[in-house]
């Protein structure tokens, strides 16, 4: 019975020991960062309505990168969003925003922006909150953004 035991543990032993002859996978290089500009949270002018949050976001490197997902520190829920073509002009989710290599993508008025729904009381013009973005492949990113009230100049 010992002998049966004996056998197990050596086998075992060698399944193990094979494996630290693998070389560990290589690194997945990290796509290039993105980098924000000019952020800025407008408040709603009616109570409980969505705020709209307006950036510049640059992609400085070599590779595209696909913004999935925004999330905005005070608020409920975040969505990208666009303004839209059909029978009338209207704003509408979207999925991805995907910036090129050396460009640069506005979050603007009358063209994308995230729509930020159920607002805390706590922000507050003159203040700031986060926004971060999570890109394809689930890499984050976050930064600040001004909180202005909604008559402020855009």
């Amino acid at each position: 019975m010992k002998s049966i035991y004996l056998a197990c543990a050596l086998g075992l032993g060698a399944v193990t020991l094979a494996g630290c002859d693998q070389k560990p996978a290589e690194e997945e290089v990290a796509a290039a960062p993105l980098t924000a500009s000019e952020g800025k949270l407008f408040l709603p002018a009616v109570s409980g309505n969505p705020g709209a949050v307006y950036f510049k976001l640059e992609n400085p490197g070599d590779k595209a990168i696909s913004v999935r997902k925004a999330d905005v520190e005070g608020a409920g829920s975040a969505e990208l969003h666009d303004y839209m073509e059909y029978d009338d002009t209207e704003m509408g989710s979207i999925g991805v925003v995907t910036v090129q290599p050396g460009e640069t993508v506005s979050f603007e008025p009358g063209g994308k922006h995230v729509m930020a729904f159920d607002l805390s009381p706590d922000l507050k013009p003159e203040s700031a909150t986060s926004v971060t973005l999570t890109m394809a492949g689930g890499k984050t990113m976050s930064f600040d953004v001004d909180v202005l009230p909604a008559d402020a100049e855009r």
